[in-house]
């Protein structure tokens, strides 16, 4: 049994106005780029990649840098048979920083 990803961690960023800025930016370009649809939960969030290799490293090395600064996130990625998916999730409590985070991706 594995722990839950989203659980043990503070509910904060570490990234300053100006670098949260610059990585909202570049969430929004994978998106733009990258990612074929977008299905948010109250408490995960699923990208389904393009089916790019180029795709997965770039949604992969993203979100690990995500999760330096956002240690609460969980961070998981499903590689099926016909699609990629990284999936971000977070602990109870922080449904509103999700929900802020999933609107910037669609803004």
């Amino acid at each position: 049994m594995t722990a839950d990803p989203c659980a043990d961690a503070p509910i904060a960023c570490s990234l300053d106005a100006g670098a949260l800025g610059e990585r909202i930016e570049e969430w929004r370009a994978l998106v733009a780029s990258s990612v074929v649809s977008v299905d948010a939960e109250p408490t995960a969030v699923h990208l389904v990649l393009d089916p790019s290799d180029a795709a997965l490293v770039a949604a992969v090395g993203l979100a690990q840098r995500e999760k330096q600064c956002c240690p609460f996130f969980g961070v998981a990625v499903d590689i099926g048979a016909e699609s990629r998916t990284l999936s971000l999730c977070v602990p109870d409590g922080a449904e509103e920083v999700l929900a802020t985070f999933v609107a910037a991706l669609r803004s």
